[in-house]
């Protein structure tokens, strides 16, 4: 169709108008410059994150779940160079002024069976699992912490994984509990059933008796042999314990989550040792003071040419499939209680929980009607749920997400 000249002239005068108004169009270049944007797109596969995001902010991305029979691969896509910790099923990076794609990979393993038994240590029979994997080259205690057991351990999502990670990487593992833990005696009298890091043999500790009395048991029983190396890896009172413990028995390498372990120890141990510190801990042992202590710590060991390691869990947003991770709860259940905690005001804009999970415990047991979703679960559950939230909010739990960092750190420390 021809426009009339009329129409086509004036088309022609509004348009030279408009290109002489533009004072960011380059002088003879015929063009008009896009208008700048101020967001870009991250696509994330298989896994979680996907959205707008400015340049400048923080962004975390997360796998799909996976069942008992696979772990963690790695990030893939031209821009994992961008990824704090390209190998760990979580991570984060700062937004760059440009579009991204991550895709997530997971890769199969074999399942196994956690063995137990009932062993007796120095003076009673101990709780004992276990598992040593054909060829092992290696094995590792895990450590609860106050107020926990080995059971707790056992059953704790997040030490699971770990568990599994350790096992494919050719690691055994043994777990067992503090004496107080098995008596349920406050024998110390400080108030808390947990390992006692003091006296410092093995003889008058009854805790450290155990370990060596109960791995010797293990020995004889042609489940492993002397002359594998042994470490330790511990969660808050777990996490001190694995200090002084890999530094009595001369462990080749050691990790401490959720605690400071003490200055002492950094200025006697010759145990390599890596500290897994959580942002915004709120346990009144640790908090602030205890992550400073720990990179004081980790510093001072550092100086002293003993290898350390210090990392930090980050304050990271909720996604509605978060709570759906272990599988105890449905895709559809957790987007719910996602869309409770939404609606209820937990979450700000960009879905970080707002506060700590106290809060919501303290809300929701002063009006459970008003929960209905988290009303719908049984005590488990919303355990597990109040667990998740703290994972997000970087407060003081066995987290998952530098459990290829704390591999790497165990198969060669700082290399």
């Amino acid at each position: 169709m021809h426009l009339p000249m009329l129409n086509r002239f004036s088309l022609l005068i509004l348009l030279a108008a408009a290109a002489g108004c533009r004072k960011d169009a380059p002088a003879g270049s015929g063009t008009v410059p896009a208008p700048a944007t101020d967001s870009f797109q991250v696509t994330v596969n298989q896994g979680y994150g996907s959205g707008r995001y400015k340049p400048g902010d923080t962004v975390h991305i997360f796998s799909l779940a996976y069942p008992d029979n696979q772990i963690f691969g790695s990030w893939a896509g031209p821009d994992t160079s961008l990824l704090n910790a390209p190998r760990e099923w979580h991570t984060w990076f700062i937004m760059p002024a440009r579009d991204l794609r991550f895709t997530a990979s997971t890769q199969p393993v074999s399942t196994f069976t956690l063995q137990y038994s009932q062993i007796m240590g120095r003076d009673r029979v101990k709780p004992v699992y276990y598992y040593f994997p054909a060829g092992h080259r290696g094995f590792v205690y895990l450590l609860h912490g106050t107020g926990g057991t080995a059971r707790s351990v056992v059953n704790s999502y997040e030490f699971q994984l770990l568990i599994r990670d350790l096992v494919h990487d050719g690691l055994g593992v043994v777990i067992t509990e503090a004496e107080e833990a098995t008596t349920g005696v406050d024998a110390n009298g400080d108030g808390k059933l947990r390992w006692a890091t003091t006296p410092f043999d093995s003889l008058t500790n009854v805790d450290y008796a155990n370990i060596r009395i109960l791995t010797d048991s293990l020995i004889r029983r042609g489940l492993t042999d002397a002359g594998k190396p042994r470490y330790s890896i511990g969660m808050s009172n777990g996490g001190n314990f694995s200090a002084t413990l890999s530094e009595l028995y001369h462990f080749p390498a050691a990790v401490s989550y959720c605690a400071p372990a003490g200055g002492p120890v950094a200025q006697t141990t010759t145990t390599p040792l890596q500290f897994c510190m959580a942002r915004f801990d709120n346990n009144p042992n640790v908090g602030p003071a205890g992550n400073a202590m720990a990179l004081d710590n980790s510093q001072t060991l550092t100086a002293r040419n003993i290898c350390s390691r210090y990392l930090v869990k980050e304050h990271a947003p909720l996604y509605p499939e978060r709570f759906a991770r272990s599988g105890q709860l449905t895709l559809s259940q957790s987007a719910a209680v996602f869309n409770e905690l939404k609606a209820k005001g937990y979450l700000d804009a960009r879905n970080y929980f707002i506060g700590y999970s106290q809060d919501l415990t303290t809300a929701y047991q002063a009006d459970p009607s008003s929960f209905p979703v988290l009303s719908s679960l049984n005590p488990l559950l919303q355990y597990y749920v109040t667990t998740e939230i703290d994972l997000s909010v970087s407060d003081h739990q066995m987290y998952s997400d530098y459990n290829r960092a704390t591999l790497r750190f165990l198969d060669g420390p700082c290399q």
